[in-house]
């Protein structure tokens, strides 16, 4: 009798010692995740510069409306941050808001009358409408501050010839002969580095246009960075998102597994590994916008192509709920009865029993009348 107890004794320690094993297990997985999205709120800082570099990229590409974008939240971090004020002034110029452009620049020069880059995007501005006595006056000054450049020279001399002014003109070619080659000034505030990051807000950009190719040729491009493997992984997921909306299941698996290689996102939607599942998150989408045909019709396709009990119940228990949501009652128990026969432990979370609980009482309910 007392090695009977000791046994069962023994039996239920073990029990306990696994079931505390496998809590912190979970716990452990669930911590990890936890703390990496806290490390990464925390570390995740916003960069100015970042900004700038990124409103730059988008002006080499003359895309001017998201740079302006960039250098706002730029200056969001430092209103006073002159790289910033000056290159979304530019920016502001070329979105055809001239006024505010030039008095941003103006402002700027109020502030700090040594700041070169200011009087010649000023200048910049008046060459470009053809008001060539205002941009010689902006050219002068900047020339003053910044001499000895070839190329500020170079475009002088011409302002002087487009204005009539001859014999500037040729005193001012006479003394670029004497020069020595020099940077173009423009270049220096209008810099940038391309990266991962770059082509991912570019590709984002082109999608909330509606530019689907242009967003996924950015895309492509930001996957070979691999160095920055969060914004790789991130573009690949993108790319995953088109690949499903464009019914192209094989393409948008393969994307979904190389952006968890790359870096695990913890993102709840997407989460497929077979067509079956690309058929029920593409329903869940239908579903969660009302279109409960186009709902309906998917989820029937996940229920040809499932190859598993497990993917079968998920199948049948939300076309059960399409058909709960089109008052179809008697349908919609069926359906849940189905995914419960099929994989018992898939409905045990409360919110599905009161779901199909509520579906079957409204069932009952229609019966009797």
């Amino acid at each position: 009798m007392y090695r009977k107890n000791l046994k069962l004794s023994f039996v239920i320690f073990l029990i306990i010692l696994l079931a505390l094993f496998t809590t912190t297990v979970f716990a452990s997985t669930e911590t990890e995740k936890l703390l990496q999205q806290i490390i990464e709120s925390k570390t995740a800082k916003p960069d100015i510069f970042a900004f700038i570099n990124m409103g730059n990229f988008y002006c080499s590409l003359d895309l001017y409306e998201p740079a302006e974008k960039e250098y706002q939240k730029a200056l969001d971090l430092d209103e006073m941050n002159i790289l910033a004020r000056i290159n979304q002034s530019y920016a502001l110029y070329k979105m055809e808001e001239k006024e505010s452009a030039l008095t941003n620049l103006s402002q700027i020069i109020i502030e700090d009358s040594n700041n070169a880059f200011a009087y010649f995007v000023k200048g910049l501005i008046y060459k470009d409408t053809l008001e060539y006595d205002l941009a010689i006056i902006e050219y002068e000054k900047v020339a003053e501050l910044i001499p000895q450049n070839d190329k500020l020279t170079s475009e002088l001399a011409q302002l002087y010839q487009d204005n009539d002014q001859f014999i500037k003109a040729t005193e001012t070619y006479i003394k670029l002969g004497k020069l020595k080659a020099s940077p173009y000034i423009l270049d220096n505030f209008l810099a940038y580095q391309e990266s991962a990051a770059c082509c991912l807000n570019l590709g984002d950009y082109y999608g909330s246009v509606g530019n689907i190719d242009q967003a996924v040729s950015a895309y492509n491009k930001a996957t070979q960075f691999t160095e920055d493997k969060k914004s790789v992984a991130i573009a690949h997921y993108r790319l995953g998102l088109i690949n499903l909306k464009g019914k192209e299941y094989e393409q948008a698996i393969m994307e979904k597994v190389l952006s968890q290689k790359f870096y695990p996102l913890y993102i709840e939607d997407f989460t497929f590994d077979n067509f079956a599942q690309a058929f029920i998150e593409i329903g869940n989408m239908h579903y969660d916008a009302g279109e409960l045909k186009k709902a309906h019709q998917n989820y029937e396709l996940a229920l040809q192509l499932a190859d598993s009990n497990y993917i079968l119940s998920e199948a049948h228990y939300k076309l059960g709920l399409s058909y709960y949501r089109s008052q179809d009652y008697e349908n919609a128990v069926r359906e849940g009865e189905i995914a419960l026969s099929l994989n018992p432990e898939f409905l045990s979370d409360q919110q599905r029993l009161i779901d199909l609980l509520i579906a079957n009482a409204w069932s009952n309910f229609t019966k009797k009348e």
